[in-house]
């Protein structure tokens, strides 16, 4: 049996698109370097929103690759981690400040990694865990009212292997 020419333009589009199909999987991470910009860039623009409200800021700007990652021993990750206490606890509420947060985050790519978040609310104790899928960054934004510090915003990378 023999093809027409229109059949065999049908069946090499066929066989592209199954190839194209089976190749577009997950794309690849971006690169460690990009990555950590990126991780320390979105950091630094959630810390700038409630700055001014918080003392004894600090903040670990993803400088090395943590040593205890649970990444294995030849992989890394960075970490960007900013931690202070509300500067007037009276006048503050943990839920409004990680909806701010979450809003800078949002404004920036993120999203929900939590589809349902109420478990984590209450009163005194608001969690948030949010995921960039371009970038593969993810970041967890903790407030609470009791004990110090009472603010963490932690971010982190995927795991990328480890430089030789």
């Amino acid at each position: 049996m023999r093809l027409g020419a229109s059949s065999r333009v049908a069946a090499a589009a066929l066989v592209c698109f199954a190839v194209l199909t089976g190749c577009s999987g997950e794309p690849e991470p971006p690169p460690l370097a990009d990555a950590v910009k990126k991780l320390v860039s979105d950091g630094d623009a959630v810390v700038s929103w409630v700055e001014a409200g918080i003392t004894g800021l600090t903040r670990e700007r993803a400088d090395g690759p943590d040593q205890s990652s649970t990444c294995g021993p030849d992989k890394q990750r960075r970490f960007y981690i900013a931690k202070g206490s509300f500067a007037n606890p009276a006048k503050e509420s943990p839920i409004s400040l990680v909806g701010i947060l979450k809003g800078e985050l949002f404004s920036r790519g993120y999203h929900d990694e939590v589809v349902d978040n109420l478990d984590l609310r209450e009163d005194d104790t608001s969690v948030a865990v949010l995921v960039n899928p371009e970038a593969r960054l993810t970041f967890i934004l903790f407030a609470r009212l009791d004990s110090t510090p009472n603010i963490a915003i932690v971010g982190k990378t995927e795991c990328y292997p480890r430089d030789a």
